[in-house]
């Protein structure tokens, strides 16, 4: 096994820095390659202002999220519209240059002759979308990831957090990679620009029920939480120590169920041996259900629902993540430092197991990397 990223002496600037761009690029530094954030000198990049925070922190830069992009990249303050010389001359041998749609080929190819500018944008540079501001929310709703989920009165629960960015970065990881790998092999040459819609790459999670109401006009009623047509029951449910992740699908796990809850006279129920039939009396069943888990213990209903094939699985909370024995053999998670204070992050989640990832590291403050590149 070597030490050596399988990326290294590729080099990546970002001049977007957002959160798509940071998560790109973070996959890039992560095994080996030199990235390089390129940031106005006035605050630096959006992410340094996005939470959640460092606890305790009083320093200016104390962005959790930013700290997780931004693990051992470079930080360049400069300002690349009043000084695009600058830039060009910082973009030397550059092999990708993360964008938001501000620069094409023209704009490095004297400098790197070979690059890959890869724009990153939530709907792409083209179609009828192009000029429209996105976030999470809009991505998911457009979707149909939204519609259905939350209480069967009032507006439905949106999902938190920076998921539709993520996935994003990814996708544009992805296909940058390949056209890296393909200068690499000789398999391309010259400059190209890649193409990027946040928007697109979440249409993977595309929910089904959404595009068969929009084939066939039929408006689906949203039934409430934990109630999810046509499988019932699935959800999360409060146990005594904890929480109880159920997906009885089959007539056998739900027997199966049963048994462990000691709700045996449900069992052979014919309205209750398919899960549409279980759905259409969820006012009998839940009560119940969630009254019998909620006295048991999390752990031992999974330990005695595995002997008995029964889909269930513990869900920790924020605190018992960095504790669960899986994610813990399996390196899950990482230590990184940003002002001096440590924290866990999410590892990369993927593996190379003659070039590992980088394990942990540091996060840059803005300009600490003016010296290093002559700026």
């Amino acid at each position: 096994m070597t030490t050596e990223g399988a990326l290294a002496g590729l080099k990546v600037l970002d001049v977007a820095g957002t959160i798509a761009s940071g998560y790109c690029g973070k996959l890039f530094a992560d095994h080996g390659a030199e990235v390089i954030n390129v940031e106005p000198p006035d605050g630096g990049f959006e992410t340094r202002r996005e939470p959640p925070f460092i606890p305790g922190s009083d320093a200016p830069e104390s962005s959790a999220l930013h700290a997780y992009l931004s693990t051992n990249k470079a930080s360049v303050a400069l300002d690349v519209g009043a000084e695009p010389e600058r830039l060009v001359r910082l973009a030397q041998g550059s092999a990708v240059v993360l964008d938001d749609g501000h620069f094409d080929c023209a704009a490095f190819t004297g400098a790197a002759p070979e690059v890959v500018v890869s724009t990153i944008t939530w709907f792409g540079r083209h179609g009828p979308y192009a000029d429209f501001k996105g976030n999470g929310a809009v991505c998911w709703s457009l979707g149909g990831m939204v519609r259905n989920v939350g209480p069967e009165q009032g507006p439905p629960w949106v999902p938190t957090g920076c998921g539709a960015e993520i996935v994003g970065g990814l996708a544009a990881y992805i296909g940058t990679m390949g056209q890296v790998i393909a200068r690499a092999m000789g398999n391309a040459t010259g400059p190209v620009r890649l193409d990027t819609s946040i928007h697109e790459a979440n249409l993977c999670f595309t929910e089904v029920g959404g595009v068969g109401g929009y084939r066939s006009g039929r408006r689906g009623k949203r039934l409430g939480v934990n109630r999810f047509a046509p499988t019932y029951p699935l959800g999360v449910y409060a146990c005594a120590d904890g929480w109880l992740g159920v997906t009885a699908l089959t007539p056998r796990q739900w027997k199966n169920f049963c048994s462990l809850l000691a709700m045996d006279q449900y069992a052979d129920e014919p309205d209750y041996q398919t899960a549409i039939g279980r759905l259409m009396d969820y006012d009998t069943l839940e009560p119940i259900i969630r009254q019998r888990v909620r006295k048991r213990s999390a752990a031992e209903l999974v330990i005695r629902g595995q002997s008995l094939r029964v889909p269930l699985a513990p869900v920790p909370t924020m605190e018992e993540l960095f504790s669960v024995d899986q994610y813990v053999h399996r390196g899950a998670f990482t230590e990184i430092s940003c002002n001096g204070t440590g924290f866990q992050v999410p590892a990369t989640p993927f593996r190379l197991f003659r070039t590992p990832s980088t394990a942990g590291g540091t996060v840059a403050r803005l300009g600490e990397s003016n010296g290093e590149y002559g700026e």
